[in-house]
């Protein structure tokens, strides 16, 4: 058995029992299929050429032993922040294999990416653009990087994912990337080798990835009249799962239909999946600590809450919920909200369920922005991440202790 699957109604993941599971670890706990998350990135890497990259936006998911999974397997990686880069180099990544996205790199962050000569940076403004020929000088190197354009496309999803619209904070327009082209021309220290694009995340229709590639094939050519330097056009990730009733987006159908745009031209691509590798391939286990019945509502309070995972709370995003065995209860309409104070704090409305007090459930498709954005709001202690495959349990972070928590605000008293 691979994936998630249910056998006598209870729930396992390969041949995991998750009840099981959250019993021996405890509840929160974040689960993952390494099986899943090997077959949804080999529909990218099967259906490239040889010198296409697929990098793996870390940004959705950033620990390292998955990060180790994915750079076996032969992924890049793209990265929004110099720690993000840093975790990539422990990982084991080559750098020739990352790419450096982000409005606001600090000088810092620049001065890393040129030490360890990553494959390119991908620079977001003219001021950006500044301050990498500044510290390349002072360096004595020489920087690789691309333009990210912004094409004022949406990506018809939720406004805070939206990237390529022209009021977005990403990118440039396309006359601003050819003035900064001809600075580029006559500066010693940038190789201009590519184009990006990255107009948002959740997209289903093929079209607005193609609409993206027509921007940056045309820029290109236009900048390569003068520089014949641009060698790669990257067209982003943002690929759209299902989380309710969406139709998951076809890798391979639109990679394929990629290549067929670009026909003999001789550019190689690059690709920045992140949800569509690992979010449908992550659960958070949790479980029902009190029932409580109003007028109103009835309230299943769980032990998971926002800070466990934020995306209910900021996108109004629906994740399927679970019960992990099959007892026979009666079934109600319940709210499923957590223990942080805040009427936010919910994580499923309205959802159908056999529950009591004690039940486990499980909270669906949690593998992409589910960790990477939980806190420690309410001094909650976050939850443990367990890697899955076949009959193989692997702790790849401990749950937090109080003492962890609290360590970088005592002295050396320990007050």
């Amino acid at each position: 058995m691979k994936g998630f699957n249910r056998n006598n109604g209870e729930l396992f993941l390969d041949d995991i029992l998750l009840s099981d599971l959250a019993v021996s670890y405890g509840t929160p706990t974040y689960v993952y299929s390494a099986s899943l998350i090997r077959s949804r990135f080999l529909e990218y890497k099967d259906a490239l050429r040889q010198d296409d990259k697929v990098c793996f936006s870390v940004k959705s998911n950033s620990n390292i032993n998955i990060l180790k999974l994915l750079n076996e397997m032969g992924s890049g990686f793209d990265v929004v922040s110099g720690n993000e880069l840093r975790r990539c180099l422990l990982a084991g990544a080559d750098p020739k294999n990352i790419v450096f996205s982000g409005v606001g790199k600090t000088k810092a962050e620049i001065q890393l990416a040129l030490k360890e000569n990553i494959f390119s940076i991908n620079i977001e403004s003219e001021n950006e653009l500044n301050r990498i020929i500044e510290i390349a000088k002072e360096m004595g190197v020489e920087a690789n990087c691309a333009i990210r354009v912004n094409p004022d496309i949406s990506a018809e999803s939720h406004p805070y994912i939206e990237t390529g619209l022209k009021t977005s904070k990403f990118g440039v327009t396309k006359e601003v990337a050819l003035n900064m082209s001809q600075k580029i021309r006559t500066s010693e220290n940038i190789n201009l080798i590519g184009l990006a694009c990255h107009i948002g995340s959740q997209i289903i229709k093929p079209e607005l990835i193609l609409d993206s590639l027509e921007h940056l094939i045309h820029l290109a050519d236009e900048v390569n009249r003068d520089l014949n330097t641009v060698t790669f056009l990257d067209i982003g990730g943002g690929l759209g799962i299902t989380y309710k009733d969406e139709e998951r987006a076809n890798p391979s159908e639109i990679i394929s239909q990629t290549l067929n745009r670009l026909g003999d031209l001789n550019f190689d691509l690059i690709l920045e999946p992140g949800r569509s590798i690992i979010g449908n391939a992550g659960v958070l286990l949790t479980q029902v600590e009190y029932i409580k019945e109003t007028e109103n509502l009835n309230f299943a309070i769980i032990d998971a809450g926002m800070n466990d995972l934020m995306r209910p709370s900021l996108y109004s995003s629906w994740h399927n919920v679970s019960t992990l065995d099959s007892k026979e209860l009666e079934e109600k309409i319940y709210q499923v909200v957590g223990p942080v104070c805040e009427s936010a704090d919910s994580l499923a409305k309205d959802r159908a369920l056999k529950v009591e007090e004690g039940s486990l459930l499980a909270i669906h498709d949690v593998g992409a922005y589910g960790y990477v954005m939980s806190s420690n709001y309410n001094t909650r202690l976050r939850p443990p991440e367990i890697l899955i495959e076949g009959s193989t349990v692997q702790v790849i972070k401990r749950r937090e202790s109080f003492k962890e928590l609290v360590s970088l605000e005592t002295n050396n008293n320990g007050t």
